[in-house]
């Protein structure tokens, strides 16, 4: 059976009492012996203190944003705003210092994140790799010794009945009740990541309460029913802080539903903040040809309405008359990236020249020998990332 392999670099920083002859046992290994696909899967790490003396570190609790594949990996396909250059997130954790005593044992819950989870049966091969730094123990944090971890365990992903599934999700729910905050959030994290269509009352519930408003988005977002899409309209409006109101209109633009093309320019036409801007996005993507005349109007208002973004919109509108507007674009210096990447977008075409002004008249040159006959592409056809 083939095996696939990821590497998980947990960051786990030691500090030791004593560093001489101290060492942490580490043991990693999935929390359930088989994971049905589609559900989240947790994996257990054990840390024991196999040395004669107190081992005090700082515990990363459940950060996990340090997985990466090592395997052939396609990137998922969905509708993107930021068109067929992409957009990223980045992160960071902090944790809290600890100390084990000899023999004793730390063990820690954490979810697989979201993404790298197996999508097919069959067994998935993870190594957890993190170096441990053992720290002088007179105040000076200077490091003295450290361990090389490198353990490897198995995912056993198998298909299961429905029945299984809604048996497995019960704990979870139970969850929710929990006063203890990272079982608590864990399980807010797992169905929300990974929701299933049972779950939607559970999900709609946390998009009322104003601690789980902004995690509740990726659930809604990945039911994707009638319900959760009319939600996450919902959390668009201006009452709701414009954080909450941003990750809302991102989510309900990038499931490509054309009946919220009016919300998307709705949205876009209050000016108000960045969930404008995305909303003008939202309205390329959701309108195509229908939007452009409202964006082209705005490239007369860059006070008001930031041209670049205009420049993102037109790309995600699939359409031929987007093309010339970008093109010209090519000529301002503040535009030109975001007219360039908005161009490949739309037709999967770079130039190679590092001028501006050679670039646009590479462009002007191929529009015209290809205008009417190029082929043109919208964000749900980008060349597949790997």
């Amino acid at each position: 059976m083939e095996r696939h392999r990821i590497l998980a670099a947990i960051a786990l920083v030691v500090s030791s009492v004593l560093a001489e002859g101290q060492k942490l046992a580490v043991r990693v290994h999935p929390e359930k012996p088989t994971s049905p696909l589609g559900e989240a899967v947790f994996v257990l790490v054990e840390l024991t203190n196999v040395s004669s003396s107190i081992v005090e570190f700082a515990d990363d609790g459940q950060c996990t944003q340090s997985f990466k594949p090592l395997f052939f990996f396609k990137r998922r396909i969905r509708d993107n705003l930021y068109g067929c250059a992409g957009g990223g997130t980045a992160g960071s954790c902090a944790g809290s210092f600890v100390e084990l005593k000899p023999s004793e044992k730390l063990s820690h819950r954490y979810l697989l994140p979201d993404g790298l989870e197996p999508e097919d049966a069959g067994d998935f091969d993870y190594t957890l790799q993190t170096q441990i730094r053992f720290y002088a123990s007179d105040g000076s944090h200077e490091v003295i010794d450290q361990q090389e971890v490198s353990e490897t365990f198995t995912i056993h992903a198998v298909k299961a009945s429905q029945s299984r599934i809604e048996a497995d999700y019960v704990a979870l729910v139970a969850d929710l009740q929990s006063r203890d905050a990272m079982q608590y959030w864990l399980a807010v994290s797992a169905i929300t990541e990974h929701p299933q269509p049972f779950l939607e009352p559970v999900i709609l519930k946390l998009s009322h309460e104003p601690q789980t408003m902004g995690i509740s988005v990726t659930g809604l977002q990945k039911l994707g029913t009638d319900r959760a899409k009319q939600r996450m309209g919902e959390l668009t409006g201006s009452t709701y802080k414009e954080s909450l109101r941003q990750r809302a209109t991102t989510g309900l633009a990038e499931l490509g539903d054309t009946a919220y093309c009016q919300v998307m320019l709705q949205l876009m036409n209050l000016r108000q903040g960045y969930t404008s801007e995305i909303a003008a996005r939202g309205a390329g993507l959701l309108c195509g040809e229908k939007a452009i005349p409202k964006l082209a109007s705005l490239l007369r208002e860059p006070k008001n309405f930031p041209s670049y973004e205009i420049a993102y919109a037109l790309g995600n509108t699939g359409s031929r008359t987007a093309v010339p507007i970008l093109i010209e674009l090519l000529g301002d210096a503040d535009v030109r990236r975001a007219a360039s990447e908005a161009l490949y977008t739309l037709t999967h075409r770079q130039s190679n020249s590092d001028d501006p002004a050679a670039e646009r008249q590479n462009w002007v040159s191929w529009w015209a020998l290809q205008g009417k006959t190029a082929q043109i592409f919208d964000p749900t056809e980008c060349p597949l990332m790997y």
